[in-house]
């Protein structure tokens, strides 16, 4: 400062703004919002959902008339596991795909990046939270591995891709025989 009195003050640490509190903070500074966005949960890494379907294809045409884009990889001895392309949306893809397996309990895994939780999903409704340990530990490595993010699931063995292309066309692939003819015709 020059200590011209036409001039403005230069704004030093501990001198307060017009409008602002001591501190620093604002009349609008929310501090429930800034707190949830310092220490509140943080988004996905990554949703796993575990399907008791043995057929990769059939489930992949399932995910796409349910809205669910997933790469659908077929474990033995478990079904399939999804791994659901945008990790935000597990929870809506569970619900989405558990109202149409009315009668399957599916698991959705979701991978944060301080821990792993648990739902379980019954013809849409959310059923009682399992301990991911403990499935972790009991299911196949390669579930394991798709979890953790190590094994990429477009590329594992038998792997199909959900939610692509029309849901007419899915209905209809869907109940076509596996030689590709059509179910209705008999003796073609």
């Amino acid at each position: 400062m020059s200590g011209r009195p036409d001039e403005e003050p230069v704004e030093g640490p501990g001198q307060d703004r017009p409008g602002e509190e001591a501190g620093g903070l604002g009349e609008g500074f929310d501090f429930d919002a800034a707190f949830q966005r310092e220490f509140g949960p943080k988004p996905p890494v990554r949703s796993v959902l575990v399907v008791p379907v043995a057929d990769a294809r059939k489930l992949a045409e399932l995910c796409t008339l349910a809205g669910v884009r997933a790469h659908v990889v077929p474990v033995r001895g478990l079904g399939c596991v999804l791994v659901t392309h945008d990790p935000a949306t597990g929870e809506d893809d569970a619900q989405k795909l558990s109202a149409v397996l009315r009668q399957a309990q599916l698991l959705l895994l979701t991978v944060r990046e301080e821990a792993i939780e648990g739902q379980s999903w019954i013809a849409g409704e959310r059923g009682e939270d399992p301990k991911p340990g403990l499935l972790l530990s009991v299911w196949p490595d390669q579930v394991q591995q798709l979890v953790l993010g190590r094994l990429d699931p477009a590329e594992a063995a038998g792997a199909a891709q959900g939610g692509e292309g029309g849901r007419a066309g899915a209905f209809w692939r869907l109940f076509r025989r596996d030689d590709g003819r059509d179910p209705g015709r008999d003796g073609a």
